[in-house]
């Protein structure tokens, strides 16, 4: 079994390595550190035997996009990297989803989720008319939309889980979840905008969000909803 230490250690030196990456050479030599970053924590998550089948499926789809991430100018491999990531996301969903089943909310609180809703999809639509015509092809939109859209049921389903369970399992796939939405609006702000310093950011959110996945793997999961919370 590893330590307790052995996650924060090797979370911080991948953290440090790539923001080395990132300030000292090219986008193929960070994209290569991305790639390796999630091939071992993909490594770590088997070694520890306590995974999920919907969570290894997520974390093979994160590994296959970040390898598509080196054609990512080919529109081709870009409508592949969206659609692997958005099926990455929803797996992340499905992995909680059946605690979520039960969970009764009212009126006011559907009202409050819905609205969060169209606030963050109002959003995503002004990120998408941010993208410069220099990077659109057929149907970029769509997938920016659908993108957006998986990110935000993730996010829907994180708080729900968050505020039913209200424990150390329920903040780490919150923490998580946040991390890697995070992650993704630096990155469309360092990528599409072309401010290159989000890049740092961007790496940070995401070694942190799979970091937090894999600790969120770990716990059994046999816990009781928190009586008062439940109705939330």
């Amino acid at each position: 079994m590893l330590s307790k230490l052995f996650l924060p250690v090797l979370t911080l030196v991948l953290v440090l390595s790539n923001c080395f990456v990132i300030y000292e050479y090219g986008q193929d030599a960070s994209r290569w550190g991305r790639l390796i970053t999630t091939g071992i924590f993909l490594f770590l998550l088997i070694c520890q035997k306590v995974y999920s089948k919907r969570i290894l499926s997520a974390f093979v789809l994160l590994l296959l996009s970040d390898t598509l991430l080196f054609s990512y100018e080919d529109s081709l491999a870009n409508t592949a990297t969206f659609l692997l990531r958005i099926s990455a996301y929803l797996m992340l969903v499905f992995t909680v989803l059946p605690e979520l089943k039960n969970l009764k909310s009212s009126l006011f609180q559907k009202l409050i989720f819905f609205v969060v809703f169209v606030l963050n999809l109002g959003m995503l639509f002004m990120l998408v008319d941010m993208v410069p015509p220099k990077f659109g092809y057929p149907y970029l939109n769509v997938l920016f939309y659908a993108y957006g859209i998986s990110m935000i049921t993730m996010l829907i389903a994180a708080i729900s889980y968050s505020n039913r369970y209200s424990n150390k399992t329920s903040f780490y796939y919150t923490a998580a979840s946040l991390c890697l939405v995070f992650s993704d609006i630096t990155s469309f702000i360092a990528y599409y905008l072309e401010f290159y310093e989000f890049y740092f950011p961007d790496r940070i959110f995401y070694i942190l969000g799979i970091a937090g996945m894999v600790k969120f793997a770990t716990f059994a999961r046999s816990h009781e909803a928190v009586a008062e919370l439940e109705s939330l």
